[in-house]
């Protein structure tokens, strides 16, 4: 399969590809590693659950909170420019989280980890839709696959690492692969054909179409349901789970099997987007998937490895269908940053939102089958959408 670009030569569409996939694989495995070690985080800092649960919501928050402002950034500084100083922020942001003392730091760098990755959530898509315009579904699936792969890989050995040497070494050693993604992605600025997601045409309310538009509401809200589920597991499941008598290393590498069921989801999605003649088919089949996974977790808990098996495969087509949908959607690249920018502000703050309550909701309970229902009723709703952003519509330019 050939993945060339209209910018040139196989060699530069390769250097292009490797950029874009290197900046994925650090966007998800400084959140996931969190899940597996929260208990011994909360126990060497004396956070409650409930501080915790907004521990976890941070990034998410930052996501939502920076997403908007990513597209001007990128029209004054430029998308390479934009992206490299994000993946800066957050080798800085993983090395001050890491840091042993007081929990302030934990809490920067934290935020810091958040606002970083909510550049490369908002402007991955629109590089994609730039540079492989007519891969645009199947980069996307690439990306997306690579990023579940470190995202099980952090979650995995979170738990390992940390009892062979600290939760803090567990954490802080993903600074390595941020440095590779500086190093792979710097010859695009040296190349000349930075990227400013610009438009010729003169646009004084250039925002509103987009903040205006039933189906961009549509792509932001099926944005923000999949992502709630997505982070309130990544974060919780290990607790879940540990709660019913399952080890932590074992709720570790079930984390690691969710992120890994999500790969083939990942890599299967594009197939499925074109089923049909449109999207309907893939963007229901997925809540569908994590229904039964999650409705199965209550009710049958000993078939823990087929439930998380059936819930990785939704979670990780969720995400490349709700990825694609932001270029699928717009008409070119200038559009789809606005709407990326709208649908991850708006995804995001919900999936915070939901991160949060989630910490509330076990403080206030304690154990039980209530958030896992709670999140199989996000996903009735997200079947319901699927309904509707599934049709072939695109934004005005």
């Amino acid at each position: 399969m050939s993945f060339s670009s209209p910018h040139g030569r196989p060699l530069r569409a390769g250097l292009l590809l490797a950029g874009i996939v290197l900046v994925a694989a650090n966007l998800r495995p400084v959140i996931t590693a969190v899940g597996p070690v929260l208990p011994l985080m909360g126990a060497d800092t004396g956070l409650s659950p409930a501080a915790l649960g907004l521990l976890a919501a941070v990034p998410v928050a930052g996501f939502g909170l920076v997403s908007p402002v990513v597209h001007p950034l990128a029209e004054r500084f430029g998308m390479e420019r934009v992206v490299l100083a994000a993946m800066i922020v957050l080798g800085v942001g993983t090395v001050v989280r890491s840091l042993p003392g007081s929990v302030a730091p934990l809490w920067v760098g934290t935020g810091l980890i958040g606002a970083s990755i909510a550049v490369g959530n908002v402007l991955l898509p629109v590089a994609v839709k730039k540079d492989f315009p007519l891969r645009l579904t199947v980069v996307t699936g690439v990306y997306i696959a690579v990023q579940s792969v470190f995202a099980g890989l952090a979650s995995g050995f979170a738990m390992p690492v940390a009892a062979a040497s600290s939760w803090r070494v567990a954490l802080g050693l993903w600074v390595v692969l941020v440095a590779l993604a500086i190093v792979v992605w710097l010859p695009r600025l040296r190349s000349g054909r930075e990227v400013r997601v610009v438009t010729h045409r003169p646009r004084p309310t250039r925002g509103a179409p987009v903040w205006r538009s039933g189906l961009a509401w549509q792509v932001a809200v099926y944005m923000g349901l999949q992502s709630t589920v997505y982070y309130t597991l990544v974060n919780w499941l290990p607790t879940l789970e540990h709660d019913t008598g399952v080890s932590p290393v074992a709720a570790g590498w079930h984390l690691f099997l969710y992120m890994f069921a999500a790969i083939a989801s990942n890599l299967a999605a594009p197939a499925l987007m074109r089923v049909g003649g449109d999207q309907r088919f893939a963007s229901t089949l997925m809540p569908v998937l994590m229904i039964t996974g999650m409705v199965g977790l209550v009710l049958a808990p000993g078939l823990v490895v087929l439930w998380v098996v059936l819930v990785g495969l939704g979670s990780g087509g969720s995400i490349v269908i709700a990825m694609s949908l932001v270029g699928l959607r717009s008409p070119d690249h200038p559009t789809a940053s606005r709407l990326s920018s709208m649908a991850q502000g708006v995804g995001y703050g919900s999936a915070a939102a939901g991160v949060l309550l989630a910490g509330v909701l076990r403080d206030l309970t304690g154990p039980g089958p209530l958030l896992l229902l709670c999140l199989a009723g996000v996903t009735v709703a997200q079947f319901v959408l699927g309904l509707g952003v599934g049709r072939n519509r695109v934004l005005p330019g």
